[in-house]
C-alpha cells in the first residue's frame, strides 16, 4: 500500500511552501515547529498522497537538503495496528464533555459514584479514582 510520510523543515517554526505539479502550483504548510528551553523542533508536513510527496520530493528544496524526510509510515500498518487494539473506553462510562479538573471532580463527587473531596484533592488522584471506577474524561488531560 502507501506510505505516510512526516517532511520536516529544521531551523524554522513555521514556512509555506509552493511545489510545481505539471504547470500547477501547490501550497504546502510546514508547521508545528518550536524554539524553547529544551530545543528546536522542525516545523512539518504529514501527508499519505503520493502526488504531494513527488512534489516534495522533486523540488529543489528536498535535493539541497532544506527539507528532510522524518518519520515514514506503512499506511497498511497503521491499519492493522488500529483493528487489532481492543477499544478500553466501552466498558466503562465516558465523559466527554469534561474538559478540566472541577469538572471531573463534580462528575466523580455526583452519582452514581459518590466520592469525597478529600479523595479528589490533584489531578492525579482524581485520574486514579476515575481509573479505579471505570471512568474516562478523553478530552480532559
Amino acid at each position: 500500500m502507501g506510505k505516510r510520510i512526516t517532511y520536516e523543515i529544521h531551523g524554522q517554526v513555521e514556512r509555506n511552501s509552493f511545489f510545481r505539479v505539471g504547470k500547477a502550483l501547490i501550497r504546502i504548510e510546514f508547521t508545528g515547529g518550536m524554539v524553547n528551553s529544551t530545543g528546536v523542533y522542525p516545523a512539518q508536513y504529514t501527508t499519505d498522497n503520493p502526488l504531494y510527496q513527488q512534489a516534495i520530493e522533486n523540488s529543489q528544496a528536498f535535493r539541497c537538503g532544506e527539507i528532510r524526510r522524518g518519520k515514514v509510515d506503512n499506511i497498511a500498518t497503521i491499519a492493522n495496528e488500529q483493528e487489532a487494539e481492543p477499544d478500553e473506553t466501552v466498558a466503562g462510562d465516558v465523559f466527554t464533555e469534561v474538559s478540566n479538573l472541577q469538572q471531573a471532580r463534580t462528575v466523580l463527587m455526583g452519582e452514581p459514584y459518590c466520592c469525597s473531596l478529600s479523595d479528589l484533592q490533584n489531578k492525579a488522584a482524581v485520574k486514579a479514582v476515575a481509573a479505579q471506577k471505570g471512568v474516562s474524561f478523553p478530552n480532559w488531560l
